[in-house]
């Protein structure tokens, strides 16, 4: 699966959204004028202006299985205490299953047991032990479960979420506080962003949300030159352990970037140590404007260790050898080494 990364918003321009998920808009007065992102399943699904407080709503696209989630409802209800208590806030309605086709139906203070099957492959029906039957049908567009008439979303844990300030894309400041990083229950799984500025001018916004784990690296015997789609730069690479980072700076600023790395050919270089050959493969989707952008990339080498071990029945030292974009610099690589 390709690294999204780097969209980029702005007011009066463009933000950035990078690392694991990314998403792009673009805001042009305080009305507000929306360019979404390519991808369905990444993308910003509202946005608001409103005295220096900016709110992104963020439909994040988050690797998982509808059957193995737990859901909470977009609605809230009302939390009842004793009579006399103070009002004790409101809750959501929570759909939980186990393995063992039982679920639990937690509504505002109590709970409501029973046993579920799968239907079809996006139906579930749900019997209570008194008898009782309800139905669930999950969207997976919208990732919607409209369960018993009631809409609920995936609960999902919040990300570490930075919000960078620039005048120029070159010259980044991190916005020192933010309001409100929360789950945003409007559609499915979406993330509300919340940050105040003093005073909205013509300046980029670049979101970094840290969500989710390192690439693959995919084993292929495709041609070099099948991995070259779009220039970039490759200033450096580190190895820890078996997390591989690259550093690659491209032009861009207005659309999501994604990359992949290839080890080709699958078979390891005849040296001591053996030696893998690794190839980015950088997809700007279109992207024509012109600002430099800079970003670090993660990729678990896992592939390549086993791999290893499949062709010489043990582990050892591997040179890595890592290439840029070569249609104008074919000796652009970094040499890294891994040791177990």
């Amino acid at each position: 699966m390709a690294q999204k990364i780097n969209p980029k918003l702005t007011l009066m321009s463009v933000p950035k959204f990078s690392a694991y998920i990314a998403i792009s808009l673009l805001i042009c007065s305080p009305d507000q004028i929306v360019a979404e992102a390519s991808q369905e399943e990444a993308r910003v699904v509202e946005t608001s202006i409103s005295e220096g407080v900016i709110d992104l709503s963020v439909r994040l696209s988050l690797p998982s299985d509808w059957k193995n989630e737990a859901y909470l409802s977009k609605k809230t209800y009302q939390v009842n205490g004793p009579p006399g208590v103070p009002n004790l806030g409101t809750t959501r309605h929570r759909l939980t299953w186990n393995d063992e086709g039982v679920f639990e139906w937690f509504q505002s203070d109590f709970i409501q047991i029973g046993a579920y099957e799968y239907t079809r492959d996006f139906t579930i029906e749900a019997q209570f032990f008194d008898g009782r039957v309800r139905f669930g049908v999950f969207d997976p567009l919208s990732k919607v479960l409209l369960f018993d008439g009631l809409e609920y979303v995936a609960e999902f844990s919040v990300p570490d979420v930075i919000v960078e300030v620039s005048e120029n894309l070159k010259d980044w400041a991190e916005v020192e506080q933010l309001e409100e990083v929360s789950q945003d229950f409007t559609v499915g799984q979406t993330l509300l962003v919340r940050f105040k500025r003093k005073k909205v001018g013509s300046e980029y916004y670049r979101v970094r949300i840290n969500s989710g784990g390192p690439l693959p690296v995919n084993i292929s015997n495709d041609e070099p030159a099948t991995f070259q789609l779009d220039p970039f730069a490759l200033e450096g690479v580190a190895l820890d352990d078996c997390l591989l980072t690259v550093d690659v700076n491209y032009g861009g600023g207005c659309k999501d970037h994604e990359f992949e790395l290839f080890m080709s050919p699958s078979i390891f270089g005849e040296s001591f140590p053996a030696q893998a050959n690794l190839w980015l493969r950088h997809n700007g989707n279109g992207d024509i404007c012109r600002g430099l952008v800079s970003d670090k990339i993660e990729f678990n080498i896992t592939a390549v260790i086993e791999q290893y071990r499949a062709q010489h029945g043990s582990e050892d030292d591997i040179i890595l050898n890592v290439y840029g974009y070569f249609s104008d610099k074919p000796n652009a690589v970094k040499v890294v080494r891994y040791s177990p």
